[in-house]
């Protein structure tokens, strides 16, 4: 007896030769079919229903409607007579049916049913898919689309290589969601990987060569459980829609030193696999002497698409860690009470079972902390803003089990906690400047100089406090160190944001210079200069655009007032002779581009809302030649954290259970995983979740707070 309760699949997920009608009799025996001369099966147009024959009729054929067609083909059969007469053969038996129109379909329907509960075949409706235009089709199982989707499983989801293979994953797949599912072997998955990678690699190198845009690229270097280190090489690109798109390209093993030789070696290696050597912009890397060494091998490599002055780009966020860390050094005795507090309340179980007893008495949400890792400064942001809410909570808990230093004296006490307050408000334009730096799918260079004001005004006005004073004074000369020359890229990033443009970036550098005491009336004049020599070379490297453009739109008039508001200062200034945009010693007709867009006015738009790459798709009719100026530029990131990024994911693919994964299922498994997160635009948002998680979901109930 058929058992009501068991699995209900299609015919066509029973057996893969359903579709295909060759479905051979077996030893249950079937009724068997009447010999005949010559059989014509007739078209079928694949959705259930059959379309006119494929003999020798002339005249059309209405198709056949009913769904019990499903489950037979029509075929026409040339009898001793020599006339043609149509049956109707059923795809489990072979058994040919009358199928003559007059006779309807109540005889097949009572057919293939009976025929279908000998065979043990429970029959239900055959499962659709809906196409890309809204059409649909019968859904056909594959087990080559499913071996291709295991593999990209596992990448993503960072699973074993034998994870197919699975006896617990075979049987849930079969009982819940096709029997026909055959365990898939190590071997054959990293076959499916591989020519998952070829195919996405593939795909990748059709598209830069084809494409007319840049790209920017990042690298960086990491050491893994496993006691390897891999060179990360990782690109940034602006697609023909407008976006920014980040992908891996490469993860090589460096098994050797990490001098500027080996990882230029390594960096080339990859670049020359995807043949984009002359479509280098910038490369930004931290900022080891070796990385710098390294740029000087590369650099006759690929100052082919953009200028030298333009390639070498120091990570921004990686300034920020270094400017930060300086100041670490000065209240690190503070900051190292709270980690020890933190310690040691988490050393056993019961402490901590104690420590939520007495948050539950007090009234508060008991809750964990972790302490930070060392050579991450935003972690120990991050676990002082999660500490301190409970500052007086932990002190009281601490001072009454005795937890004291070793001089005798309480671990936390109020001087400690006050200064670990200032100094996590003084942070906290760091931490923001560092996530503003760290975007993904938002350009970076044209914010950056605004990240740069913000922290000189914040190390002015913090530079006599009797408290952070000292800590301020070696943070300052950090920061005079790398930023007190700005690199070219950050002005024309700046520029070349319509909200910015010459007069924005004047009042900005006299804001910087006024805060640090530099002058730089000679650099406004540099930039002033090099930007048209650049787009100069644009208007020669892309020559037959210009001569295509329409006639730019008409401006409007100049609005000093407003933007002497936005800025908040006069647009005039002693530093550079103002913000006229005529031309250096060029070709007047060749500049025109350039300074209609300058002498326009600037958007009015302060809000972080403001999409610079959509402006410039709207508008790449009017400034044909700029926009591809502009696209180039913004496209450069201004950190490595793409790369770091990449290492946390890696990180997560080579653990202690995967040590043994070669060099190269490593990179693969880590470029099919980051091609995979972007199509759905969460490469970068998945990392910095899991850093902010990993310190805020600590809480000791159940229920998380809402």
């Amino acid at each position: 007896m058929d058992d009501p309760s068991g699995p209900s699949f299609t015919l066509g997920d029973f057996d893969p030769n359903y579709l295909s009608g060759s479905y051979e009799n077996d030893a249950t025996g079937s009724a068997p079919t009447p010999p005949i001369l010559d059989e014509v099966p007739v078209a079928s147009d694949g959705s259930g229903t059959v379309s006119g024959s494929a003999s020798t009729n002339t005249g059309s054929k209405r198709s056949r409607t009913s769904g019990v067609w499903q489950h037979f083909d029509e075929v026409a059969v040339i009898g001793p007579d020599g006339k043609q007469v149509t049956y109707a053969k059923c795809r489990i038996c072979k058994h040919n049916l009358s199928a003559k129109s007059t006779g309807g379909t109540g005889h097949l329907r009572r057919h293939v049913e009976s025929c279908a509960k000998k065979q043990g075949i429970q029959l239900r409706q055959q499962q659709l898919l809906l196409n890309p235009y809204g059409t649909v089709r019968t859904w056909e199982y594959d087990p080559m689309v499913a071996q291709k989707s295991l593999a990209r499983l596992i990448a993503r989801q960072d699973l074993p290589l034998n994870f197919g293979e699975s006896p617990a994953f075979e049987n849930y797949i079969k009982t819940a969601h096709n029997p026909r599912f055959q365990a898939v072997s190590r071997q054959t998955t990293t076959r499916d990987l591989k020519n998952v990678y070829d195919e996405g690699s593939q795909s990748l190198k059709e598209l830069f060569s084809t494409c007319t845009f840049s790209v920017s690229m990042t690298s960086d270097i990491w050491s893994g459980k496993a006691k390897e280190d891999y060179v990360s090489v990782v690109v940034h690109f602006i697609n023909d829609d407008w976006q920014m798109q980040k992908r891996v390209l490469g993860l090589r093993l460096i098994d050797v030193s990490h001098t500027g030789e080996n990882i230029a070696e390594r960096i080339r290696e990859v670049v020359n696999e995807y043949h984009l050597a002359d479509k280098i912009f910038a490369v930004t890397l931290d900022n080891a002497s070796a990385n710098s060494k390294a740029m000087e091998i590369l650099q006759p490599l690929f100052c082919v698409y953009a200028e030298s002055f333009l390639l070498h780009q120091r990570c921004a966020c990686h300034i920020i860690n270094l400017i930060v860390k300086s100041g670490f050094k000065r209240v690190n005795v503070h900051i190292d009470a709270v980690r020890q507090a933190i310690t040691w309340l988490t050393s056993s179980n019961p402490w901590i079972a104690q420590w939520k007893r007495y948050c539950v008495a007090s009234e508060e949400l008991p809750r964990k902390f972790i302490t930070d890792a060392e050579h991450r400064w935003n972690a120990t942001y991050l676990m002082l803003k999660n500490v301190l809410p409970y500052k007086d909570l932990l002190t009281v808990f601490l001072q009454t089990r005795n937890v004291l230093t070793r001089d005798g004296q309480p671990l936390l006490t109020d001087h400690t906690w006050y200064v670990v307050e200032r100094f996590f408000q003084f942070l906290e334009t760091f931490h923001d400047c560092t996530i503003l730096s760290s975007q993904v799918y938002h350009p970076t260079a044209n914010l950056i100089l605004h990240n740069i004001l913000e922290i000189a005004t914040l190390l002015k006005e913090y530079e006599n406090d009797e408290l952070l004073g000292s800590a301020v004074f070696s943070m300052k000369q950090k920061y005079l160190k790398y930023w007190k020359n700005l690199p070219m890229l950050y002005a024309f990033a700046f520029i070349l944001d319509p909200r910015g443009k010459l007069r924005g970036l004047l009042n900005l550098l006299s804001l910087i210079g006024e805060t640090i005491n530099v002058d730089y009336s000679n650099y406004y004049s540099d930039v002033k200069t090099k930007l048209y020599e650049v787009f100069r070379k644009y208007e020669l490297k892309f020559q037959g655009v210009r001569l295509q453009r329409p006639p730019p739109a008409p401006t409007a008039g100049k609005k000093k007032l407003q933007w002497s508001r936005i800025w908040g200062g006069s647009s005039s200034s002693n530093n550079g002779g103002g913000g006229s945009s005529s031309a250096p010693s060029v070709d007047a007709g060749a500049v025109g581009e350039l300074s209609n867009y300058l002498d326009s006015d600037a958007i009015r738009h302060e809000s972080s809302d403001f999409n610079v790459l959509a402006w410039w798709n709207d508008h790449k009719m009017s400034y044909p030649m700029l926009s591809k100026l502009a696209r180039d530029v913004l496209t450069v990131p201004v950190s490595t954290v793409s790369s770091e990024s990449a290492f946390s994911l890696t990180g997560r693919i080579i653990e202690d259970r995967r040590t043994c994964l070669s060099s190269d299922h490593v990179e693969m498994l880590l470029s099919v995983k980051d091609w995979e997160l972007a199509a759905e635009h969460a490469q970068y948002t998945a990392d910095n979740q899991e850093l902010v998680a990993q310190f805020e979901n600590l809480y000791l109930d159940q229920e998380e707070p809402e």
